[in-house]
């Protein structure tokens, strides 16, 4: 069986380990779910989805990776393009993603090329399942987020902050959840109120997937 090829990322050099050590903080929450999540599964996984996976033509993306960028992009609310700057600017996603520190992102097209793939095949609820999946994981090993975009099992939206959380995320922290009545906490796991849903992940819940 020939071995899958993938863009190569320029990571695992001294100089990038050296410096992703300085300043990406160990309990930075990318850097925590980089290592909980045995995002080698995946790979085996998505790769389906590419023509020739990854074995004929031209060598893809490792789907693990941009799996990672999706989720970012689900985490903080971004379009394609945005995510696509935000990892480019933002030396934790880097870290997280599995770039070296002057490699690129994947563009905003290589993403969509990806999505149209997973509607193609009939393959987004797979995926929607495996962003769940990852989100359950960190939860349960004590990762705490606070900015997530959900759609739960009745389509009812928790919005969330993202631009003024920059600071907070390049600190390492988790950005600020905008509560019913308009203030802030770091609680990501706010309490259900009267008449409302909480925002706490669950297994059922649908992810709504970012436009360009």
């Amino acid at each position: 069986m020939e071995q899958q090829r993938f863009v190569g990322t320029g990571s695992n050099s001294f100089y990038g380990e050296y410096l992703y050590d300085q300043v990406v903080p160990e309990n930075h929450f990318l850097r925590k779910l980089d290592q909980i999540v045995d995002w080698k599964r995946f790979t085996s996984k998505l790769i389906r989805l590419y023509k020739g996976e990854g074995v004929v033509g031209r060598p893809p993306f490792d789907p693990a990776l941009v799996l990672k960028v999706e989720l970012i992009a689900y985490l903080y609310n971004l379009t394609e393009r945005q995510v696509e700057v935000y990892i480019n600017e933002n030396l934790p996603a880097k870290y997280f993603v599995g770039l070296a520190v002057d490699q690129k992102a994947p563009d905003h097209s290589t993403l969509t090329v990806f999505r149209e793939q997973l509607l193609k095949r009939g393959k987004l609820k797979v995926f929607e399942e495996m962003l769940a999946e990852i989100v359950q994981i960190a939860l349960q090993s004590g990762i705490q987020f606070g900015s997530i975009q959900i759609v739960d099992s009745v389509h009812s939206v928790a919005n969330v902050n993202t631009a003024k959380d920059k600071k907070r995320q390049d600190k390492g922290k988790t950005p600020m959840t905008r509560t019913p009545n308009g203030g802030s906490s770091t609680n990501a796991r706010s309490k259900q109120k009267k008449g409302r849903k909480s925002n706490k992940p669950n297994t059922s819940l649908v992810i709504k997937l970012m436009s360009v």
